[in-house]
């Protein structure tokens, strides 16, 4: 098992930077309300932006736990969301799994960025570990289907 410890903020943003130059086909997050510190970067929202705009299938999901601080902050990421809304799409979770304590990112089949407890510091990145990928992928998918649209993030163009 290919298992890195990061301890701190700044090691986890590089985490989920890298895990972002990677991915091929989708990215996948669970969060708390998107954490600027670590989704909001330029360099990440520009390895997303290429990662959309290489090809149709390419795609990235969102869930969130809580919109309430969305809905106020200029995030890059929605940003990105309302201008490639066929490719990046945003559920809020299901009320069953808005405490769900782990959050996470999901890159194909190969990179998981893992915080098992909020608040905590501690974070994990899994590189080339099929198994966690795929239990954590199931987990993503159970919950992306049976949530909803958050549509009060979506921005009209006129």
């Amino acid at each position: 098992m290919n298992e890195i410890i990061l301890n701190d903020t700044k090691e986890q943003a590089e985490a989920i930077i890298r895990l972002a130059g990677e991915a091929r086909q989708k990215i996948w997050i669970m969060s708390h309300a998107l954490e600027p510190e670590l989704y909001d970067q330029p360099e990440f929202i520009s390895l997303c932006k290429d990662l959309l705009i290489r090809h149709s299938q390419c795609h990235i999901r969102i869930l969130i736990q809580n919109n309430e601080n969305l809905r106020k902050m200029d995030h890059r990421l929605l940003t990105l969301m309302n201008r490639l809304p066929s490719s990046c799409e945003l559920k809020i979770c299901h009320q069953d799994y808005r405490n769900h304590p782990e959050t996470f990112m999901l890159t194909d089949s190969n990179g998981l960025f893992l915080k098992r407890t909020p608040g905590r510091s501690k974070a994990y990145l899994y590189m080339d570990n099929r198994l966690i990928n795929d239990e954590y992928g199931r987990l993503f998918q159970n919950i992306w289907d049976q949530s909803d649209y958050d549509i009060t993030l979506r921005q009209l163009s006129i």
